[in-house]
């Protein structure tokens, strides 16, 4: 019982966290009137405090204004790659699970060796061909993580075409593309939207991480990743440059873990 109701109070504070880091993204001032970019010599490295809830950096900038600003590129960045690898996935996973199997085979063989590979170190090979950006860190980040949606897409279309209602239209002569995208499509998007919700939160890390490595936006923007790079060198004697990023990066990629795990185990009909 009280593991129940530990488990259901955590998914309410990862949601409310997520609430909270959309509406960042979304209208920032409402939580800050404060400009990210305004520096101010004056106020150097001031600790968390009065009128600074989160310090100021190296050249006097807000670093609450900065951190919620900042929402908007990284959870940008996050939803956007999200979204382009959902979308081809689905696309290509379906042709692959409806080809005929010689095509499927040397497809898959593709998609595994892929999938073999860490994410980053996609995204790192993207980057070096692409070359540095906050728009290439995005299309790098979605090239990344396009192998796994492949896989699920085709897996659930091979269960899907099998299926009675399936072979039933084939039987009554329905066009295979209206088979596909009524039948087979809908089918794949359930399980792919809550790996969707898990995959955000991957892709929040790898773009914070190319931005780290100063791959991504440059300095002023407030990119997540690029104050973390920012405040590394200052730990010893201004900690809040880093850490209140970090523990947003944190708090946002186990916010999302933790959503997409309870939307799957619904979708599997388990309660806790």
């Amino acid at each position: 019982m009280r593991g129940r109701f530990a488990a259901r109070a955590g998914l309410v504070v990862a949601a409310l966290f997520l609430v909270a880091v959309t509406l960042m993204a979304v209208a920032p001032g409402l939580f800050t009137p404060l400009d990210p970019l305004a520096t101010d010599t004056d106020r150097v490295l001031q600790p968390p405090g009065w009128g600074h809830p989160f310090g100021t950096d190296q050249t006097g900038r807000d670093m609450f204004a900065r951190v919620v600003h900042g929402a908007s590129y990284s959870l940008g960045v996050g939803a956007g790659a999200t979204a382009a690898a959902l979308v081809i996935g689905v696309v290509v996973g379906t042709l692959v699970g409806l080809a005929p199997r010689i095509v499927d085979g040397v497809a898959m063989r593709g998609v595994e060796i892929l999938l073999a590979f860490p994410e980053f170190l996609i995204a790192l090979f993207a980057i070096a061909v692409l070359g540095p950006g906050p728009v290439n860190v995005a299309t790098a980040v979605g090239v990344a993580a396009l192998p796994a949606y492949i896989r699920v897409a085709r897996a659930e279309t091979l269960v899907v075409r099998r299926s009675g209602y399936v072979e039933a239209a084939r039987g009554l002569g329905v066009h295979p593309l209206r088979v596909a995208v009524s039948h087979v499509v809908p089918n794949t998007l359930r399980p792919l939207g809550v790996i969707a919700t898990i995959g955000i939160g991957t892709t929040i890390v790898a773009a914070a991480g190319l931005s780290f490595l100063g791959l991504g936006p440059q300095d002023p923007t407030p990119e997540w990743g690029l104050l973390l790079s920012g405040g590394r060198n200052l730990l010893a004697q201004a900690w809040w440059v880093a850490f209140f990023p970090g523990v947003l990066i944190t708090g946002t990629v186990v916010s999302a873990t933790v959503v997409g795990r309870r939307l799957r185990r619904a979708g599997e009909g388990r309660r806790s």
